[in-house]
């Protein structure tokens, strides 16, 4: 509950650390409090439980590792390390609850997995919450911190309280958690902008959900020789003929960016209902913004780092986009690009960031195909487990 409703308080908090000490602080808060518990958790071992197994000892030096190397990977972002203090503590107090009832080893599964539910319903409410959003990523990494703290439960303090042959009881507990887990996540792959027009039409009530960051969309991940791997709502086909039967349409649209701010843009030609525009809107953003770094660059790595991605961004304008590129004004002269081809390393891969978020690995049937399938193989386990169960127990008829 505590999680949850600091959801809405946590830009106020960002902004204000940010102001008064950096945005740095955030990082330093976690790594400090991660070293503290470490040196509790040694103290612990040595003076309380007088362990003297080496192995003890070695997992808690990498549990405690991974903890630091997960917070550093966020140092872009320092106040999501936070997020593996919140879980960290949620999973200690959810092995503290499971254990309860969860008598096997099992419960480092479950507590898992709660604390895994618990994180996706996080993200759920901040995609909810104006200016703050939804990623599986994140999602993950909540799960991932509940999931260490039972770890080092399992490897460094070893209790007593749990064996190591599952139950039945334990075992249906698992896989409903799991299961609920699994349609969670799919059900949040498959609320696409597409899907909240759908269900906004009918509750209108959540029709602000319609502005928000789309939470998930499908698409497609393109390979080209000469480019490399881009992301697209669109297939290739669709481009094309997109570009070939539309360009003096979408073209004249696409100039008018030049005198409206990018975000306002993009605001008003949403990908949901403009997937061309808005890709190509974005392709010639992310070459620009790189082309101006290159012209500022220190030094001539960086300059050749950000022509590369100016070209290559340039070069799948040029391609998918060649009709309606021609006729606009964001067109490079035959120079520009002459120029900065002579700057980069053509052969060498490329994959852009534009769209790059898409679920292109799976389509959503497929998606749900799996997961229901898993469940029901889940279920009918715990079923064939719980008819043997009665079968041992039932007492046996005597031979007349």
């Amino acid at each position: 509950m505590a999680i949850y409703l600091t959801v809405p308080l946590a830009r106020r908090i960002q902004r204000f650390v940010y102001v008064r000490w950096g945005r740095e602080v955030f990082l330093y808060f976690v790594l400090s409090v991660l070293a503290l518990g470490f040196l509790i958790l040694l103290s612990v071992l040595i003076v309380k439980l007088k362990i003297k197994t080496p192995s003890n000892y070695i997992w808690l030096l990498i549990t405690g590792g991974l903890y630091a190397y997960f917070a550093l990977q966020l140092k872009s972002s320092p106040e999501e390390a936070v997020h593996f203090l919140e879980y960290g503590l949620l999973g200690y107090f959810l092995f503290r609850a499971l254990n309860l009832s969860i008598r096997d080893k099992s419960v480092y599964l479950s507590a898992t997995l709660f604390a895994l539910l618990i994180g996706t319903f996080d993200e759920i409410l901040q995609w909810i919450i104006p200016l703050r959003y939804w990623d599986f990523r994140d999602a993950g990494l909540n799960g991932l911190s509940g999931g260490l703290f039972q770890l080092a439960v399992w490897k460094v303090v070893k209790p007593k309280t749990t064996r190591d042959k599952f139950s039945r009881r334990s075992y249906r507990t698992l896989t409903i958690i799991f299961s609920v887990c699994l349609a969670l996540f799919a059900l949040c792959a498959s609320n696409t902008p597409k899907r909240v027009a759908v269900y906004t039409r009918w509750l209108p009530i959540l029709s602000f959900l319609q502005k928000e960051e789309p939470m998930s969309e499908f698409g497609f991940k393109h390979r080209d020789r000469d480019i490399g791997i881009f992301y697209s709502r669109l297939s290739l086909a669709e481009l094309k003929k997109t570009d070939a039967t539309q360009s003096d349409y979408w073209a004249p649209i696409l100039d008018t960016s030049k005198d409206i701010r990018y975000d306002d843009f993009l605001a008003k030609y949403p990908p949901l209902t403009f997937p061309f525009l808005y890709e190509l809107r974005v392709h010639t953003y992310r070459r620009n913004t790189y082309y101006g770094k290159a012209d500022s660059a220190s030094s001539p790595k960086d300059r050749k780092e950000f022509c590369w991605i100016a070209y290559k961004e340039d070069l799948i304008l040029r391609k998918y986009f060649s009709q309606t590129y021609a006729k606009s004004l964001y067109r490079w002269d035959d120079s520009v690009f002459s120029n900065i081809c002579g700057a980069v390393d053509k052969s060498k891969p490329y994959k852009s960031a534009v769209s790059a978020r898409l679920i292109t690995a799976f389509s959503e049937r497929t998606m749900w195909a799996v997961v229901l399938s898993v469940i029901l193989i889940l279920n009918i386990i715990n079923r064939i487990w719980r008819f043997q169960e009665r079968r041992r127990e039932s007492p046996r008829q005597p031979v007349s």
